[in-house]
């Protein structure tokens, strides 16, 4: 075999290793949690608030994970890491399926925060910011994407589970995928960075003479104690903190359109329809943050997400809704994708995994109160619309305090940071 073919093909695989937990990780453990809101609040005779809270307590325990993200995953092969922590959220959704009490679920979604943020939230940008230095934009986009793919595709999957087999089973069911279709992947491609001994190089890597001999050099960048005094840092947590609180509704959209006269499987296509948008928006995002103006893409993609908040609000039938959604789903793209990019042209590749995982934290704190702030609004109001009505207004905050990060970033040109 060749040296050339040995240094191309580990990218890939990386690649379509993030891929598959995007599908299928996120797709099952996030991106379809507020479908078990209903036959669970009528089971145990509990409010949307209280269930909701689980998925709050979730985020919350996320964040210890996240701070010691970044050195856990230098420290810690990410073979056996991301292994370990699968395994846990398998057998976490089996031992959910026997629950009969509101504080397992509590426990279960505590442990499941601390399980499963490293390989789902955070191992997909760090793996390929390690692995592609050309065309960055276009694997986060794609892989990152996909997550959209697999909530559009297991939506209506896992509605149809919990209709026709009921949610314990359901629960069941998810634990088998998310082993089967992932680990054989977490075992043999997540390498956390390209060995140079081996003559591993990240996509569009040149290497250099030292790398040509084997030693392995330094990532470049600035350090996380460097990113955290920058004003760009701060604004974008601002982005960071503002879009997770859009992006905690999607648990509600369901429950938001069975209040408005739906049923629970059209509810879950407008889901879907948020989910392909996502999809569409993180794959395009991607390869336009490569090619065109950061500030332009980023108030492009912000605009569309507002427009499609505020048309949910207006819209009561499926079809409306459903496209509603599609260009909610599409503005996702500024925190999912836009938001690590910008993470790694800011401050380079030195303490990504450390800066994105700090920012992460502060998403996650309000995505946990946001989380149950939705389902409160609900309890109180008996509608969404306040909440739908919030989300285009922090659309408009986090696009302004997005490019003004851009204007303020540390690094000019992005190559500087490779």
């Amino acid at each position: 075999m060749s040296s050339q073919h040995k240094t191309n093909w580990r990218p890939w695989l990386v690649f379509a290793g993030c891929c598959v937990l995007s599908l299928v990780g996120f797709g099952l453990i996030v991106n379809t949690a507020g479908l078990y809101y209903t036959p669970l609040c009528e089971e145990l005779g509990i409010s949307r608030a209280q269930i909701a809270l689980a998925s709050s307590i979730m985020a919350i325990a996320t964040m210890p994970t996240m701070l010691l993200a970044g050195g856990i995953m230098k420290r810690v092969d990410s073979r056996v890491l991301i292994s370990v922590c699968i395994t846990v959220v398998a057998l976490l959704f089996l031992l959910q399926s026997f629950f009969t009490q509101l504080w397992q679920f509590y426990v279960s979604f505590a442990l499941m925060g601390v399980a499963y943020v490293i390989p789902i939230s955070l191992a997909p940008s760090v793996l390929l910011t390690n692995w592609f230095e050309d065309k960055l934009g276009l694997a986060m986009g794609i892989a990152l994407g996909i997550s959209g793919i697999g909530g559009m595709i297991f939506n209506p999957i896992v509605s149809a589970w919990i209709t026709n087999l009921g949610w314990r089973s359901s629960y069941r069911i998810t634990a088998l995928v998310l082993a089967v279709c992932i680990l054989p992947f977490a075992i043999f491609a997540f390498k956390f960075r390209p060995d140079a001994s081996r003559n591993e190089y990240a996509y569009g890597h040149v290497a250099s003479a030292d790398e040509k001999q084997g030693v392995q050099t330094e990532l470049t960048g600035m350090s996380a104690k460097q990113a955290f005094k920058t004003k760009s840092f701060a604004l974008l947590v601002v982005v960071s903190v503002l879009l997770q609180v859009v992006a905690a509704m999607v648990q509600h959209v369901s429950g938001h359109e069975v209040a408005q006269g739906l049923t629970l499987e059209q509810g879950s296509l407008v889901v879907s329809g948020i989910m392909l948008g996502a999809a569409v928006g993180k794959a395009t995002i991607g390869m336009l943050l490569d090619r065109m103006k950061t500030e332009l893409v980023i108030l492009i993609y912000a605009a569309v997400g507002l427009i499609g908040w505020g048309l949910m609000a207006l819209s009561g039938a499926v079809t409306p809704a459903t496209i509603a959604g599609f260009l909610a789903g599409l503005g996702q793209g500024v925190v999912l994708v836009a938001l690590p990019w910008m993470i790694r042209q800011f401050f380079g590749q030195k303490d990504y995994a450390t800066i994105l995982s700090v920012v992460s934290v502060f998403g996650s704190v309000a995505s946990a109160i946001a989380g149950t702030a939705h389902g409160a609004v609900y309890d109180l109001t008996g509608s969404y619309l306040p909440s739908l009505v919030g989300n285009v207004a922090f659309y408009v905050i986090a696009a302004a305090a997005a490019i003004m990060a851009y204007k303020l970033r540390p690094v000019k040109d992005a190559r500087a940071s490779r």
